[in-house]
C-alpha cells in the first residue's frame, strides 16, 4: 500500500489505487462531525461509509490525521477545456477540492472533458455545468468568449470591441442572447437541449437596464430584469436551478425576488475607493427575503484582489465585504465558496474570507466540505463524515480548527472508498 506523495513543484501523476474488493477499514483517525475531532474508525464499504465491519476488510492507518470532508468550488470556469482539464482537475485533488460547479462554459468543450472522463469518475474532480448563461445582446459574458478565438482575452480597442459585437463564433455554445418574453421562449428548448446542470443569469448594473436591440453596440451589459421570473419559474419545471450574476444591491433584489436559487456573487467584489458602497450595500429587508426564499449566496469576494490592489481599494472593497457578510451570516443565509479564478481553485478564496474575520475556524471549515459541495451536488450524501455517505476525505495532519493553514497540510486523500496518489510525473 502507497501513501499519498504531495509535491509541490513540477508536474503532478494522478492514479487511482484499486479499491480492495471493496471494503476498507481505517483506523486512527480523528473524524470531524461538524463541531470538532473525536477520535473514530469508519470501514468504506463499496465506497460508502459505515462503522460496520464488513469481510475481509484492508486495514489503513491514519496515523492521528484529522479528516474532513473534501472542499467545493461554487464558481469556476475550468473544465470546458479538453487540453487544460487534466492539469486542471490535478491542481483541484492537489488542493484538496472535489467537487466543482461550472457557472458559464463552451458546452461543446464541456462535453468533450466529460466524454473523455477527466471529471466526474472516481479519480476526478466531480463537475456540474451550466453551459451557455442567459444574457442581454452583446450581454456579458459575450466579451470574454467571443474575445478568446478573436486572439485577446477582453476587448480594449475600438478595433476589438467592433469585433466582438459583431461575433457570434460562441453564440449557444457558452451564452444565449434575448431580451423579450418571445425570444425566451423561442430558445428555451435549444437551452434545455444542451442538458446543463443548472441555469445561469447574468444581471449587470441592471438600474441602468433600458431596452437594446440586436445592432446594438454597448458590450458587458445583462438580462432584461423582466425575464428573471419567467427563467426560473421555466428551471423549476424542469427540475434545474437558476444562479445569478449580480454586480449590485439591484442586481441582487431582482434576482431574489425573482426566485433564483443562488446569487453568484456578493455584489461589491469590484468596488474602489472612488466608488458609493451603497450601491453594492444589500438592505437588511433584501437579506431577510433572502433567507426566507433560501437562497444561497457564493461569496468570491476575492477574485479581485491581487498584488495591484491599492491599500485603498482594499480597503473600501473589503469594509463593504465585511458589512454584507456580517449581517447575511446573523440571518444565516448560507454563503458558498468560489474561486471565480481561471486556472486557480477555491482554497485562495477560503484563505481570503478567513482573512476577513468574520467566521471562527470551525464556521469557514463547514462552508468549505460541507455547504459548498452540498450546495453543488444537493442529490448526493457527501460532505458528511457519518454512516451512508460517500467515502470521500481528506486526512490532515493537524487540526484546522486551532490553525487555519493546517487546511492545506493535506497528507491523504480518498475519494468513494479510492485512493487518491498524487506523484511526480516520471
Amino acid at each position: 500500500m502507497r501513501r499519498s506523495k504531495t509535491f509541490l513543484l513540477g508536474f503532478f501523476l494522478t492514479v487511482c489505487v484499486p479499491s480492495y474488493a471493496g471494503c476498507i477499514h481505517f483506523i486512527n483517525g480523528h473524524w470531524f462531525n461538524g463541531r470538532a475531532f473525536p477520535q473514530d474508525d469508519f470501514y468504506s464499504d463499496s465506497g460508502v461509509l459505515t462503522h460496520t465491519p464488513c469481510h475481509q476488510s484492508l486495514q489503513i492507518d491514519l496515523k492521528g490525521g484529522y479528516v474532513v470532508p473534501p472542499y467545493g468550488d461554487a464558481h469556476e470556469h475550468n473544465f470546458d477545456n479538453l487540453q487544460r482539464a487534466q492539469a486542471q482537475g490535478k491542481l483541484y485533488l492537489q488542493d484538496g477540492v472535489f467537487y466543482a460547479q461550472g457557472m458559464t462554459d463552451v458546452s461543446t468543450g464541456a462535453e468533450a472533458v466529460k466524454q473523455a472522463k477527466r471529471v466526474n469518475t472516481p479519480s476526478t474532480v466531480d463537475a456540474t455545468y451550466a453551459h451557455g448563461g442567459l444574457t442581454g445582446y452583446n450581454g456579458h459574458p459575450k466579451e470574454v468568449y467571443e474575445s478568446i478565438p478573436l486572439g485577446f482575452f477582453y476587448p480594449v480597442t475600438a478595433e476589438q470591441k467592433d469585433k466582438v459585437v459583431h461575433a457570434t463564433s460562441r453564440s449557444g455554445l457558452a451564452y444565449w442572447e434575448m431580451e423579450t418574453p418571445a425570444e425566451l421562449d423561442q430558445l428555451w428548448p435549444r437551452i434545455l437541449a444542451s442538458h446543463p446542470d443548472l441555469i445561469k443569469v447574468y444581471l449587470v448594473n441592471s438600474e441602468e437596464w433600458k431596452a437594446a436591440s440586436s445592432s446594438d453596440t454597448r458590450l458587458g451589459l445583462g438580462l432584461n430584469p423582466a425575464l428573471v421570473p419567467l427563467i426560473t419559474t421555466k428551471a423549476h419545471a424542469a427540475g434545474l436551478k437558476v444562479a445569478a450574476h449580480v454586480d449590485t444591491a439591484t442586481d441582487a433584489a431582482i434576482a431574489i425576488r425573482g426566485g433564483v436559487d443562488e446569487l453568484g456573487h456578493l455584489p461589491g467584489y469590484g468596488l474602489s475607493a472612488k466608488g458609493n458602497p451603497t450601491t453594492v450595500r444589500l438592505p437588511d429587508e433584501l437579506i431577510q427575503e433572502a433567507e426566507q426564499r433560501h437562497v444561497k449566496v457564493q461569496a468570491t469576494a476575492g477574485i479581485d484582489v491581487d498584488e495591484h490592489t491599492s491599500a485603498a481599494d482594499l480597503k473600501a472593497r473589503q469594509a463593504s465585504q465585511i458589512d454584507n457578510l456580517t449581517r447575511l451570516k446573523k440571518a444565516h443565509v448560507p454563503i458558498l465558496i468560489g474561486s471565480d479564478h481561471y486556472g486557480q481553485d477555491s482554497v485562495h478564496e477560503m484563505d481570503y474570507l478567513h482573512s476577513l474575520g468574520v467566521w471562527t475556524n470551525l464556521e469557514l471549515l463547514k462552508m468549505a466540505c460541507v455547504t459548498t459541495p452540498q450546495a453543488i451536488f444537493p442529490k448526493r450524501k457527501l460532505g458528511e463524515l457519518r454512516p451512508g455517505y460517500e467515502a470521500s476525505f481528506l486526512v490532515l495532519s493537524s487540526n484546522p480548527l486551532t490553525d487555519w493553514q493546517h487546511t492545506h497540510a493535506i497528507i491523504d486523500r480518498w475519494k468513494q472508498g479510492e485512493h487518491i496518489v498524487i506523484e511526480d510525473q516520471p
